[in-house]
C-alpha cells in the first residue's frame, strides 16, 4: 500500500510546475478558515453596486477557492461592514481598517494604484506574528475597464485577487487564475498553480503525512513572486527523495518476508 501511495505520488510530482507566494509575507493566514467582510463604499464606477458586489464574491470564492479537493481553505462572506469606508484611502491606510485575521473587499475611485484603466484591482496582504490581514480595492475610477467586462471575468478578476489577499503571487502560465493578466481570456477553473499554491498554503493532512512521510516535501515548488529561479532544482530534488524513499520501503519489505 505504502509503495503505491508513493508511486502516485512520483507520477503526480513530476509532472509539477511552479507558484509564487504573495511577496510581502511569503505565508498564508494563520487559521484555514478566512472571513471575507465588504467595505460600504461606492463600486458604481466599477460596473455594479456594493450590494452586487458581495455577490460577485459569493460567486467567486464558491466557484474557485473552496472547492480545492486537496485544500482546507474556506473562505466565509461576512456581508457589508457598515461601519467600514475607504473612499480616497490608499491600500495602506485601507489595511488599518481591516479586523484582524480577515480580508476586507471594498472599491476606490481615487487609490493611487489605479493610474490605468488595465489595473483591475490589487490586493495588499500584511502579517504580524499569529495575525494576518487583507485588502482587496478594485478599481472604480472613470477610466475603470471592469464596467466592460462579463459577470464571469468580474468574478474571475475578484478571485485572482482573494488569492493574492489569502498569500499567493502570481503564476507565469497563462492557463492559472494567478496568471499575471486576465486580459484576453476568460477564467473558467483553476490550473494547476492555482491548486498546488492553496493546497501548499492550507493543505489538508494527506496519506503521506499519515505514513511519517511529510518530509518528502509539497508537489511543485514555491517562490517569492517574481523569482522562480530554483524552482526545476527543487522539483528534481523532491522526485529523487521520492525515489529513494520507495526503493527503501521496498527493501524493507524484501528483508521482512525473509522471516
Amino acid at each position: 500500500m505504502k509503495k503505491t501511495i508513493l508511486l502516485f505520488y512520483l507520477l503526480i510530482c513530476s509532472q509539477a510546475q511552479a507558484w509564487t507566494l504573495e511577496p510581502n509575507t511569503a505565508r498564508g493566514f494563520e487559521s484555514n478558515e478566512i472571513d471575507i467582510y465588504i467595505a460600504n463604499t461606492d463600486c458604481s464606477g466599477a460596473g455594479f453596486s456594493t450590494n452586487q458586489y458581495e455577490s460577485l464574491i459569493k460567486s467567486a470564492v464558491k466557484r474557485f477557492w473552496n472547492n480545492v479537493p486537496t485544500s482546507s481553505l474556506y473562505l466565509s462572506v461576512k456581508g457589508i461592514r457598515s461601519d467600514i469606508d475607504i473612499s480616497g484611502d490608499t491600500h495602506s491606510s485601507a489595511l488599518a481598517k481591516v479586523p484582524n485575521n480577515s480580508i476586507l473587499a471594498g472599491c476606490n475611485d481615487s487609490a493611487t494604484d489605479f493610474s490605468s484603466a488595465g489595473i483591475l484591482g490589487s490586493a495588499v496582504m500584511n502579517c504580524s506574528g499569529d495575525t494576518c490581514k487583507a485588502v482587496l480595492i478594485l478599481n472604480a475610477h472613470a477610466n475603470s475597464g471592469l464596467p466592460s467586462l462579463s459577470s464571469g471575468d468580474q468574478e474571475a478578476v475578484i478571485a485572482h485577487e482573494i488569492g493574492h489577499a489569502f498569500g499567493l503571487g502570481h503564476s507565469e502560465y497563462k492557463y492559472n487564475l494567478m496568471y499575471y493578466s486576465i486580459s484576453g481570456k476568460f477564467q473558467k477553473w483553476l490550473g494547476m498553480d492555482d491548486i498546488d499554491g492553496v493546497s501548499y498554503l492550507y493543505p489538508h493532512e494527506s496519506e503521506l503525512d499519515l505514513l511519517g512521510l511529510s518530509a518528502i516535501g509539497n508537489c511543485g515548488s514555491i517562490s517569492l513572486d517574481g523569482d522562480q529561479s530554483n524552482g526545476g532544482n527543487k522539483s528534481l530534488f523532491s522526485f529523487l527523495i521520492g525515489v529513494l524513499s520507495v526503493l527503501l520501503l521496498s527493501k524493507t519489505r524484501n528483508i521482512k518476508n525473509l522471516f
